[in-house]
């Protein structure tokens, strides 16, 4: 399997220590069937397997370790402990295909201008001259290329049932290039807000560094 994003040996947890122990009582505590049913994921003798951003993870149960699916390397550890949130939380609703801002999550207006910093920015700088080359990167994160011409648009799979739309028009001398993410409005019942802005800024770093090494 080829590994695109960061993958690392396991190592001394050394930051989100409360975090993490929070996310995996949780997890632990609720039933691995259930939450496969639930999340999209499978439960298999290694634990709940599932695809997001183009790669196979699996999480143990009910430990909660996170690896990249057949190996012992691990993603970053915020990515772990939104992993782990999202299946303890996953109640099965479906996508309403009904997308919005970020500001329209519960308590998104307050962290909007953060978000906005970290997730939205960058790219609209990065891909100002030429927006559809987001489409280049669509392959090796799972994402689904909807515009590459007009403007750059693309669906990436962050997790089986939280899908994150990312939308760049370029600019010229008068008119600045801009972006944006969104999110369908099921989003908020698998993810807090917080954890939505961690995987926005998670994916839109790796979106960049792809783009780097396809450029």
């Amino acid at each position: 399997m080829n590994i695109y994003l960061p993958a690392y040996e396991k190592g001394e947890l050394r930051i989100y220590v409360d975090a993490m122990a929070e996310s995996r009582k949780a997890f632990a505590s609720a039933d691995p069937l259930e939450m496969a049913k639930n999340s999209g994921a499978s439960y298999q003798e290694e634990g709940l397997v599932f695809k997001a951003m183009g790669h196979l993870f699996s999480v143990k149960y009910p430990q909660g370790t996170v690896n990249f699916k057949g190996t012992q390397l691990e993603p970053d550890v915020l990515v772990q402990v939104i992993f782990i949130n999202y299946l303890a939380r996953a109640k099965g609703a479906p996508l309403t295909y009904d997308y919005i801002s970020y500001r329209d999550l519960p308590g998104g207006e307050a962290f909007y201008d953060a978000f906005n910093q970290l997730a939205i920015a960058p790219i609209a700088e990065v891909l100002k001259d030429n927006p559809g080359s987001l489409a280049d990167v669509a392959l090796y994160l799972g994402g689904e290329v909807i515009e590459d011409r007009t403007r750059g648009e693309v669906l990436f799979w962050f997790l089986p049932r939280v899908p994150l739309r990312y939308l760049v028009w370029g600019g010229d001398e008068e008119i600045a290039g801009r972006a944006n993410i969104l999110f369908d409005s099921s989003a908020k019942i698998y993810l807090h807000t917080e954890d939505l802005a961690g995987a926005g800024h998670y994916l839109t770093s790796y979106i960049l560094n792809l783009l780097k090494k396809v450029r």
